[in-house]
């Protein structure tokens, strides 16, 4: 069985905290061109030099464009068996031609991912002094990022704008998301964020025009310029995406609202656990019409509960206040958005991002959801 570390993540709130750390994460990370010859010992180490994390091994398997190579390693138990397979495999003729020209990405002791020849490394720390240089974009202020490894999603909330909510009563603060990696998983990219700050929930929101992200390819000053593309790009949408959101407030969610959802299929696989329930599809072919209708209540059911099962105290409070008619979209996609505050941070990325798709597709179909415009 291949041993191979863990991917952690970190969340930050402070800035300087967050700059700190990925300065360090530049000063440990090298781009080697993977050697001629790799001998894998202990199912752990290369070379006798280098360790791996589960996305490093993950990625060296699937350079070699063996399929299911790394799952079935991983499985093998019997001690050095995975190192004898690996090298073999990896010192074949064919499998040298496919590695030739990558390189290993490296921080400190450990391999992290695999890049190719074009891939231009743009560090998170650059990100972040390109992302504020020449007294750019000063007004956005740092309100949460999380680094997995050399992944970061950075949220920035604008110090001096934002919207009212609820007849002026619940204030909504506004910014972008940003992310960056040094592997290749991710371009750099921008969405659009949203902070509600009664009880911290986010979420990210697509951009409606344009490109919102940069591959890493190029030259280091033209991914400065790209960066300022994309972010330009972002905020020009604020206004956009502040009347999607309002547009929540004025969609019921009633007792036929689930029916709907699952007739024109809504994005509503948004937390882990809903979506391993394989919910009601109408393209689906059933046995009888019993069991179509079974399904469909049973998955009406389980859109209904969302709030209850899922949602946290303001989410609980409001829902379970006998206003059931007075609900809006508003109310339901925030269940969402709170729940995602119990995850991991990843997780909660995922669910904040989905939940922003959600919202879009609301958007799109408010008129078939009982739109109520002021």
């Amino acid at each position: 069985m291949l041993k191979h570390k863990p991917v952690m993540s970190r969340r930050f709130n402070n800035f300087n905290d967050l700059r700190h750390v990925v300065e360090h994460e530049e000063e440990c990370t090298q781009y080697n061109h993977i050697p001629m010859e790799i001998i894998f010992q202990d199912d752990e180490y290369i070379n006798n030099q280098y360790k791996f994390n589960t996305q490093g091994i993950k990625a060296l398997c699937g350079a070699t464009e063996v399929n299911g190579l790394f799952n079935a390693m991983d499985a093998v138990e019997e001690p050095h068996m995975s190192s004898t397979f690996l090298n073999t495999l990896i010192n074949q003729d064919d499998i040298r031609n496919k590695l030739a020209g990558k390189r290993l990405v490296i921080v400190g002791d450990t391999i992290v991912g695999v890049v190719g020849s074009r891939y231009m490394p743009y560090s998170n720390r650059q990100f972040l002094d390109d992302l504020f240089k020449d007294n750019n974009n000063q007004t956005l202020a740092l309100e949460r990022a999380t680094l997995t490894c050399t992944k970061m999603t950075a949220n920035f909330v604008e110090q001096h704008q934002g919207f009212k909510m609820k007849d002026g009563e619940d204030y909504t603060k506004i910014g972008i998301s940003v992310k960056n990696d040094g592997i290749g998983y991710v371009p750099v990219s921008s969405k659009i964020w949203t902070l509600r700050p009664i009880c911290l929930n986010g979420m990210m929101h697509l951009i409606d025009k344009g490109i919102s992200y940069a591959k890493h390819t190029g030259i280091e000053e033209a991914m400065r310029s790209k960066l300022d593309r994309i972010i330009t790009l972002a905020k020009d949408q604020y206004e956009v995406i502040q009347e999607r959101v309002k547009t929540l407030t004025q969609v019921p969610y009633t007792n036929t609202t689930a029916k709907t959802f699952l007739q024109l299929q809504a994005p509503f696989d948004i937390i882990p656990e809903v979506k391993k329930q394989r919910l009601y599809n109408p393209k689906k072919k059933y046995a009888d019409v019993l069991a179509h209708q079974k399904d469909l209540d049973r998955s009406i059911k389980v859109l209904d509960d969302i709030p209850t099962t899922y949602g946290g105290p303001h989410t609980l409070e409001l829902w379970n206040s006998g206003y059931r008619d007075k609900h809006s979209m508003y109310d339901y996609v925030e269940a969402f958005t709170e729940h995602a505050q119990k995850r991991d941070e990843e997780t909660q990325l995922e669910i904040e991002a989905g939940a922003g798709i959600l919202t879009a597709w609301v958007n799109d179909h408010k008129e078939d959801l009982g739109y109520l415009p002021f």
